[in-house]
């Protein structure tokens, strides 16, 4: 396997924990003592965190990476950045759809916020309804799945928000 460095910023931060959503696009770093970085495109480019400064000792991600977690400890003048931050964005999720035997499995990686999968006939009017077929996990890839029978006819699918 070949390692390659991909853009992080500064040259001279002491890294102290990073952390990658389940499929690898969304990834946060902690410096050391200083701040926090995301990034949501597999480390292409980096953004740093409205957070204070602090002793960064952890950070954590959820499988979808909407929901981030940093834990500092304070030392002399940084005691008010003492504590555990949170970072809660609303998820885009992507849904996936592909062949299994003669079926169509239709995915998404699990979420931080549920989701109902829906299905359309007809884009051009608003009768979405709920899909009654029951989600599984599917633990290898962190999916969400869906396994449903084709139809000969159109058929459209969305997650939305309940």
């Amino acid at each position: 396997m070949t390692w390659t460095s991909n853009n992080t910023p500064g040259l001279n931060l002491s890294w102290q924990s990073v952390a990658s959503s389940a499929d690898g696009t969304k990834l946060v770093a902690a410096e050391e003592y200083g701040v926090i970085y995301t990034s949501v495109n597999s480390g292409t480019t980096w953004t740093s965190n409205s957070v204070p400064l602090g002793y960064w000792s952890s950070v954590a991600s959820s499988a979808d990476g909407s929901k981030l977690v940093a834990a500092t400890w304070a030392y002399g003048a940084l005691a008010d950045a003492y504590g555990i931050y949170t970072l809660d964005s609303t998820p885009a999720p992507s849904l996936n759809i592909a062949p299994s035997d003669s079926n169509l499995v239709l995915s998404w990686i699990m979420p931080s916020t549920n989701f109902v999968l829906q299905q359309n006939l007809d884009l051009t009017t608003t009768n979405w309804t709920d899909v009654t077929n029951t989600s599984t996990l599917n633990l290898t890839n962190l999916q969400d799945e869906v396994i449903l029978l084709p139809t000969n006819g159109n058929g459209f699918y969305r997650l939305k928000t309940p």
